[in-house]
């Protein structure tokens, strides 16, 4: 978690939604069955034993599990009145952060399981970076436009202080 500063007011916080790690598993998890299948089909032409096919697709999608577990629990988030902070890693940390004055735009990005679960990624583009260059991203986020449209209404309210409201 996040510090928050002095004069800092906390506007949101989280990790990727479960629904991320849903569609994570759905679409690994059948990849993982690619073993099955083909000793499947190569026990109906050898005489290859199926139980080591079996073993590694259950073996595989035990490790996509783990993996999207990790993946969820490896980011956490902070949206604050100053600052947007995105901090990663378990044994690493890695964290980036931009102030609020510094973001020029917010995008958001939903994939074909995030239009269907209704979560998706919100990426900010700040003053002096290279376009394209997404870093700074609020990765599997339930309802990503509501973020977004908070976040907006945020920059306004904040620009309107520092420019006396007009």
């Amino acid at each position: 978690m996040a510090e928050i500063l002095d004069g800092e007011k906390l506007i949101w916080q989280g990790r990727p939604t479960w629904k991320w790690s849903v569609s994570f598993m759905l679409k690994w998890g059948l990849v993982g069955l690619l073993p099955l299948i083909i000793g499947i089909l190569l026990d109906r032409i050898t005489n290859v034993p199926i139980a080591w096919f079996f073993a590694a697709t259950v073996i595989f999608i035990a490790g996509v599990v783990v993996l999207a577990w990790i993946k969820r629990l490896d980011s956490h988030y902070t949206v604050t009145s100053r600052r947007v902070i995105v901090r990663r890693g378990i044994a690493n940390r890695n964290e980036r952060s931009a102030s609020i004055d510094r973001i020029q735009n917010v995008n958001t990005k939903q994939g074909f399981y995030g239009r269907i679960l209704n979560f998706g990624d919100i990426e900010f583009d700040t003053a002096g970076s290279d376009i394209g260059d997404s870093d700074l991203a609020l990765r599997g986020i339930n309802d990503p436009h509501d973020m977004r449209d908070m976040l907006d209404r945020e920059l306004l309210q904040r620009e309107q202080r520092t420019s006396g409201g007009l």
